[in-house]
């Protein structure tokens, strides 16, 4: 009995020194899971916060970006709008050179004036826009005159001033005279008649 005795006289003192051992500041194995819990929820949420900020920064950059670029858009179309008519009178003054004077040196000059400008628009996308005998668009032509010929009135028939297009978009409507596709291919018939007699 005495062994008995001193058996479970071992088991309290051990008893006692795990109890002593929590009351005295050492957290039981379940705290320091639900510690280690809170801690990865938190780093979680934390990682979840970093990741939305780097997100929202990212697409902050690219809508700044963007802005800029749609500015430099729009200062170039103004810049070119201002330069069309500028182009426009050198098109029409190279195509009234009178025969006898196309070879002087100052008209070949004024043509590589053109030239040199037209590079300079072609560079920022600009390029001009065909019209006779295209179908009437009102997106792309302004009918200033319409053909009462025969037929339905829906092909552009004559040109009075070019219109331009950057990169697909009309920067300019043509100025047009509308008529039917007839019409026009008897124009082109007679002017085709008089240059060759």
């Amino acid at each position: 009995m005495e062994g008995t005795a001193l058996v479970t006289e071992e088991t309290d003192r051990m008893d006692e020194t795990q109890t002593d051992d929590r009351t005295n500041g050492q957290p039981s194995m379940e705290d320091v899971l639900a510690e280690l819990e809170q801690f990865k929820a938190d780093a979680a949420d934390m990682l979840d916060r970093l990741q939305r900020s780097h997100a929202e920064f990212a697409n902050f950059r690219r809508r700044i970006e963007q802005d800029r670029e749609l500015q430099r858009s729009r200062a170039t179309e103004d810049l070119v709008r201002k330069l069309l008519p500028v182009a426009d009178d050198f098109d029409r003054a190279l195509r009234a050179v009178p025969a006898e004077i196309d070879g002087n040196p100052w008209i070949e000059g004024m043509r590589l004036v053109e030239r040199k400008l037209w590079r300079i628009l072609e560079a920022e996308g600009i390029s001009v826009m065909e019209s006779i005998g295209q179908p009437f668009d009102p997106s792309r032509h302004e009918a200033v005159m319409v053909d009462d010929g025969d037929g339905v009135a829906d092909t552009v028939v004559e040109e009075f001033q070019r219109g331009y297009v950057v990169n697909d978009t009309v920067l300019r409507p043509a100025m047009v005279k509308v008529g039917s596709a007839e019409t026009l291919n008897l124009t082109t018939m007679t002017s085709d008649t008089g240059t060759g007699q």
